[in-house]
């Protein structure tokens, strides 16, 4: 497990009462994180990882479980030029 992973999986662990320890990277987080919970994980990665998620490209679908949330990361992660 990745430290990046460690800190999501400590985030969702402290602010959603129905994460637990056992939920696989692919397994939905159905149930998890609610629609308005989304906004704060997506506030979340947006600080704590340095991530920027255009408009155009937002789609709760990309927050769906672990291993896509870390996709977002990657993907969308902003780097200092």
């Amino acid at each position: 497990m990745t430290d990046m992973e460690k800190r999501l999986r400590q985030f969702l662990k402290e602010r959603f009462g129905g994460y637990r320890d056992e939920i696989g990277a692919a397994e939905p987080l159905d149930g998890v994180v609610d629609s308005l919970g989304l906004f704060e994980l997506v506030a979340f990665i947006e600080e704590d990882f340095s991530v920027s998620i255009p408009n155009e490209e937002f789609s709760p679908q990309l927050f769906s479980s672990i291993e896509k949330i870390l996709q977002v990361i990657d993907e969308f992660h902003v780097t200092s030029q």
